[in-house]
């Protein structure tokens, strides 16, 4: 019962508070507590209703505190009566008498501070109740104390519907209870009918009693919950609700952001004021050390500029005492520290790479993903471009952990260029038409077109004929042993005038450089000889063509001179094995 008491007495202390602040009485829907209905009317000139709901107000308030005087006088008597058994009891009895003595005591207890709290109007006493003061510093209380506005203005936020919903929740709880009570009182009617006598006339009317203490708390529970519900909501729109709001809002949070912004935008404009003659003497540097104190002073500027930003916007919220705001603030630069801290290795290694003192440099070559570059630009997407592939890569600074580059020089940047003749392992003929970071698309002779990823492509094993200027076609070609008197004297020359006369009756003669026939070898079934002709790079497309051209003349040269072309010989050798 003591928990039922200790409920209505804070409800009861929140409306009488209420009441008195506002000058207003409950609600007028709840007509058992009140005659009368009362609005919010001039404090100057009250009208008569309002005073005759003051008078029943105060009424009521004096006999609840009479009702909890009896209360707590019947408490007293049976805690006096208590003493009596206990001195009188066994050793059994004793501990369940002193339980019921202990409940007694605690009833007692909250009893009269509910009644002084009644009494008094519901003053808050939190002023004169002793705090406890921690003798050692806790850090962790420190933060928690930093945080504690934050976490007040987010309750804030929620209050009113979380204490709805709490005195809705009351109200359903208290109808449950009232009609527990309705239900044990029926229960009792028939029993006290029959006018029992003696110890139980005395039990079952302390039952009574009891149950209908229990009805009238949960009874006035409800009522005051009501109350508080009513005041909770009040008599404003919705409309006048949110002007309110964003007029409190505009006068006061929103202007200390406003002041904030301010600030910040004067300390920005100022520093980059201040330092763009600095600056400006520093952009039209091209040399790398000139670069490196550019980057240096730039990043000095923004790092500058943040504290700064942070000073100023501090001293803002500290000046108009926003604590909500201060809190943020200073959880945001906690934040801020403790992230610095894990990532302080990192970020000292990309300033290396920005301030273009790490091992990677702009201008120099480096090997990125099989491929190499050359480092256009670095800063938070580092570009790279290759000159002889078409297109450029933006790259976050932070893939470049480790990487090292160095000087270009004067090494290709790749093997082929666009245009190029290239012959590959397994003599086939190709023309780079385009080259990009993804892909190289070559083309064969018919017009078959073949698309090879670049880094499969730069891996690969070919021969560009295009670059160098020149480029060789070699071939072989082989007489018959019965000319072996005229093998090192004849031959050669004749081989020679055919192979260069066969190539100027074609549009190549003028890309012919040189002609060379030399022995080669002395062969199973012939004298073979060594044929290389030297062409100029613009007759690339027709290698295979030329290759044909020698053979051509050679066999052309034969059949003039009457020689004989051989072919293999096959020589089976029988052996004869003695056993």
């Amino acid at each position: 019962m003591h928990t039922l008491i200790t409920q209505t007495a804070l409800l009861l202390i929140y409306v009488l508070g209420t009441s008195a602040a506002h000058g207003q009485s409950a609600d007028p829907a709840l007509e058992g507590q009140s005659s009368a209905t009362a609005g919010p009317e001039s404090v100057e000139n009250p009208p008569t209703g309002t005073l005759s709901a003051n008078a029943t107000d105060y009424a009521a308030r004096l006999s609840r505190l009479d009702y909890i005087q009896n209360v707590l006088t019947q408490k007293r008597q049976e805690r006096s009566d208590l003493g009596e058994r206990i001195e009188a009891a066994n050793e059994q009895d004793k501990t369940d008498l002193r339980r019921q003595a202990d409940e007694l005591t605690e009833d007692i207890q909250q009893l009269r501070i509910t009644l002084e709290n009644i009494a008094i109007g519901g003053v808050d006493t939190s002023l004169f109740v002793p705090q406890q003061e921690s003798e050692e510093g806790n850090w962790r209380e420190d933060i928690a104390l930093i945080a504690q506005p934050v976490i007040d203005s987010l309750k804030d936020l929620t209050e009113k519907p979380r204490k709805l919903k709490e005195l809705n929740d009351a109200i359903a709880l208290h109808q449950q209870e009232m009609t527990v009570a309705n239900s044990a009182l029926e229960n009792l009617e028939p029993a006290m009918a029959l006018e029992p006598t003696g110890d139980l006339a005395e039990s079952m009317q302390r039952l009574v009693k009891l149950w209908e203490g229990r009805r009238d708390d949960a009874e006035s529970a409800i009522d005051i919950a009501n109350f508080q519900i009513a005041d909770l909501r009040g008599d404003k729109s919705v409309t006048e609700s949110v002007f309110d709001a964003l007029t409190g809002f505009v006068k006061g949070r929103g202007l200390t952001i406003v002041l904030a912004i301010l600030a910040a935008s004067i300390v920005w404009f100022g520093v980059r004021f201040l330092l763009r003659g600095y600056r400006a003497s520093l952009v039209n540097q091209t040399t790398p050390e000139s670069r490196t104190r550019y980057r240096l002073a730039a990043y000095s500027v923004h790092a500058l500029t943040f504290v700064l930003i942070l000073i100023a916007i501090f001293v803002v919220f500290y000046e108009r005492g926003d604590v909500l705001l201060l809190g943020l603030l200073i959880l945001l630069i906690v934040g801020l520290a403790l992230g610095v801290r894990q990532l302080l290795p990192r970020y000292v290694s990309e300033a290396r790479l920005l301030l273009n003192i790490g091992a990677m440099r702009e201008a120099e070559r480096v090997l990125y993903r099989g491929l190499p570059w050359r480092v256009e630009s670095i800063n938070m997407n580092t570009v790279l471009r290759n000159p002889e592939l078409h297109g450029v890569l933006r790259i976050p600074l932070a893939e470049f952990h480790g990487m090292t580059s160095r000087p270009c020089g004067k090494d290709r940047w790749f093997p082929t260029s666009r245009g190029d003749i290239v012959l590959l392992d397994d003599e086939r003929l190709m023309e780079v038409i385009d080259q990009n970071p993804d892909t190289v698309e070559l083309r064969q002779r018919g017009g078959q077109l073949w698309s090879i990823p670049t880094v499969d492509f730069y891996a690969m094993s070919m021969t560009n004929l295009t670059r160098g200027g020149t480029f060789g076609v070699v071939s072989t070609f082989g007489i018959d042993y019965e000319h072996q008197t005229i093998s090192m004297t004849t031959v050669p020359g004749v081989f020679r005038d055919a192979i260069r006369q066969t190539l100027s009756n074609s549009d190549l003669t003028d890309f012919v450089k040189d002609v060379r026939v030399e022995l080669k070898e002395a062969g199973g079934s012939s004298i073979d000889y060594w044929l290389f002709v030297t062409m100029d790079s613009r007759a690339a497309k027709s290698y295979l063509r030329i290759q044909r051209a020698v053979q051509s003349a050679c066999v052309s040269a034969c059949t003039q001179q009457a020689w004989t072309i051989p072919f293999p010989h096959l020589s089976v050798v029988q052996k004869t094995v003695t056993q």
